[in-house]
């Protein structure tokens, strides 16, 4: 336990401020969602594809294969049977049961008397993923204030005194999750490398922290599960991969949280409401006001992009970003660059 003392004169005593008042906020939390073209699409003539089981890294769980693989799987389904791809799914998986039926059939023990025999689809493409997941753990200290004891000097009761701060030390812990994917897709028919597609590792970190007052905010047990966090980054690889050759659903799930301008709290509001004209309205008063207003900017970004408008939707994600510095724009940005052109009317 450490212990500081801070003179004070007078009534001018020196507080230390937690949490200063600000104006009220409203937040909307917004959920839309539609459908891009593939970036390169299939070669022509290729329907039938295969999914070989990832390279793992040194180190990767191999449960992480099964995840990539059903995550394919899901895609590559989900755009045959929903938006209209022609391409099948060949999964070797049971192939022995098939094998095992026609062994019997040879040495005469099978019943079937039918004359056409099921054969195996052949396999025209075959996805090859890798994948290496990477878990770092960090401990670390903060402080916290643990006491605080407001006294006075002697002769000085009435005018001077001082302020007792008893801190400690607690313990923190920060996890860095990488996950660093790579895809191929093979055309086996002439043996060429038709798509690959190896993006950036993605990151993510997750801390607990100590409070300022008296104790922890958080401690490793209330921190989001680890291989919930991995199996979203390994799931958003796949989509970004599989949307460059099928077309994908892409949801958007936006935090929007208002600024101080009246017009921007009533666009919040309107936006719960899915009162997308609306509330549009409302961020543009707000932003005619005050152009660096990058909350009002990001809610006009959503609000456009839930309506359609994509060029509107980027313009605004870009002045949000010219405004602060924020990965949650910055990745709304990100995603209207690369799939604003290709979605589905």
């Amino acid at each position: 336990m450490f212990r500081t003392r801070y003179a004070t004169t007078g009534l001018a005593i020196a507080l230390f401020v937690w949490a200063a008042p600000g104006c009220a906020v409203e937040r909307a939390y917004v959920n839309f969602g539609y459908v891009v073209e593939p970036e390169r699409g299939l070669p022509e003539g290729m329907t039938t594809i295969a999914i070989e089981p990832p390279v793992l890294g040194p180190n990767t769980d191999p449960k992480w294969s099964d995840i990539c693989v059903r995550s394919i799987q899901h895609l590559v389904n989900e755009a045959r049977n929903r938006y209209g791809a022609d391409v099948v799914l060949v999964d070797r998986t049971d192939t022995q049961v098939t094998f095992d039926e026609a062994d019997l059939r040879a040495a005469g023990m099978s019943t079937d008397t039918r004359t056409h025999r099921g054969k195996l689809l052949a396999v025209q493409g075959k996805i090859i993923p890798s994948i290496n997941v990477k878990v770092e753990k960090r401990i670390g200290t903060e402080s916290t204030i643990s006491g605080i004891d407001l006294g006075s000097y002697e002769g000085y009761h009435s005018e001077g005194g001082y302020i007792d701060i008893q801190t400690r030390e607690i313990t923190t812990v920060t996890r860095t999750m990488t996950v660093q994917l790579d895809f191929k897709l093979v055309d086996t028919v002439n043996n060429r490398n038709w798509e690959h597609y190896s993006p950036r590792p993605y990151v993510a970190t997750d801390r607990t922290g100590a409070s300022p007052l008296f104790g922890t905010s958080r401690t490793e047990a209330d921190l989001t599960p680890r291989d919930r966090i991995v199996a979203g980054l390994v799931q958003r690889g796949v989509k970004e991969f599989v949307c460059r050759i099928l077309p994908c659903l892409i949801v958007v799930d936006a935090d929007v949280v208002s600024s101080g301008h009246p017009a921007c709290l009533d666009g919040v509001r309107l936006l719960r409401g899915e009162m997308y004209h609306e509330a549009l309205a409302g961020f543009r008063r707000a932003l005619a006001d005050n152009r660096n207003d990058h909350q009002a900017a990001f809610a006009a970004g959503v609000a456009s992009e839930a309506l359609g408008r994509y060029d509107d939707a980027l313009r605004y994600y870009r002045q949000a970003c010219a405004a602060k510095n924020s990965r949650k724009y910055l990745a709304a940005r990100d995603r209207m660059k690369k799939y604003g052109h290709r979605i589905r009317d």
